[in-house]
């Protein structure tokens, strides 16, 4: 991957700020896919977790985290996607920060990491993902767990379909997503099933459930 990482983590920032509008009705699962894959996340998580929901956006899954008794925290690097999420109804803390930086929390803070609806699919770098991933490893309690959402290198041919956006492949694992309304874009990689997996080799297990249309769920604990 070329470019400096500080310029795409700008960009990524850039392009959030222009969909954050219209995200929910035009990027983000309709309700009859997304609660049925929350309820699987729930299930994954021990009772009254702490929980680092990397990339939350407008916050969608909140409510039902909270609902299940759960202490999330929501961490993104758009300020409009937090401003939209800290207006729902019940607050909870909230971030504003570049997660392939340093996490700004303490060792063994999170009792789960999640990170859904393809928001690893855009590092600012070929190291980005390994690095995030030893974060992640370093803010996750022993026993903790960590649940991602991501397309592989399969997604390619499903996002022909999308009529909001358009995509640019570069080659087999990267290319650019462009908005078809503001013109913002930014870069995607995509890793294999196994390359996903491979981020995390000190995970104690990892399972891959296949989503449809080239994403997975990868499931790992610590």
């Amino acid at each position: 991957m070329t470019g400096d990482p500080s310029d795409r983590s700008a960009e990524a920032r850039a392009y959030f700020e222009a969909v954050a509008g219209r995200y929910e009705r035009e990027y983000a699962l309709p309700s009859s896919e997304s609660r049925p894959r929350l309820a699987v996340i729930l299930k994954e998580l021990a009772p009254a977790s702490r929980v680092l929901d990397l990339g939350v956006g407008t916050g969608r899954e909140l409510s039902a985290l909270l609902d299940a008794g759960h202490q999330p925290t929501g961490l993104d690097i758009s300020p409009s996607m937090l401003a939209r999420c800290a207006a729902r109804a019940r607050p909870v803390p909230l971030v504003e920060a570049d997660l392939y930086a340093a996490l700004p929390f303490p060792g063994e803070s999170f009792d789960a990491v999640l990170a859904l609806h393809g928001t690893l699919a855009h590092p600012p770098s070929d190291l980005a993902l390994g690095k995030l991933a030893k974060e992640i490893e370093r803010v996750l309690r022993p026993g903790g767990v960590l649940v991602v959402e991501v397309p592989t290198t399969r997604w390619l041919a499903a996002m022909s379909d999308r009529p909001s956006a358009a995509f640019i492949a570069h080659d087999e694992s990267h290319g650019r997503h462009v908005d078809a309304v503001t013109g913002a874009g930014i870069e995607v990689e995509l890793l294999s099933s196994d390359g996903w997996r491979a981020l995390f080799p000190r995970a104690t297990s990892v399972r891959i459930d296949d989503l449809g249309g080239g994403e997975i769920r990868l499931v790992a604990r610590r």
